[in-house]
């Protein structure tokens, strides 16, 4: 009989806002997530080099360094099967538009 191993789904977080950065991640965890979290593009791009991920979560407006759309293209580009869900407080119909585009 094999023994089955649990396997905490490892999630990249990615906001430049403190707050946000420091209360999420918690509860992301009690949900069983294993998080790592970025504040900024660049350190968004060393954890997806360092690091694997099943899951992204970033928010679209991150700075000056690049967005949202940045940090997905980063993590399709070195971990494809990882999933990408985007957040943002901005609700406009060209946002919408270039999310469907971002296959």
């Amino acid at each position: 009989m094999a023994t089955q191993t649990s396997h905490r789904r490892r999630l990249l977080f990615v906001d430049d806002e403190e707050g946000i950065r420091t209360t999420l991640p918690a509860i992301l965890e009690r949900r069983g997530f294993e998080v790592r979290v970025a504040a900024s593009v660049p350190e968004a791009f060393s954890e997806i080099k360092t690091h694997e991920f099943d899951v992204l979560l970033s928010d679209l407006n991150i700075g000056e360094d690049g967005n949202g759309f940045t940090v997905i293209r980063a993590m399709r580009q070195a971990h494809p099967n990882c999933v990408a869900i985007l957040l943002t407080g901005i609700p406009r119909l060209r946002l919408r538009c270039r999310l469907l585009r971002m296959k």
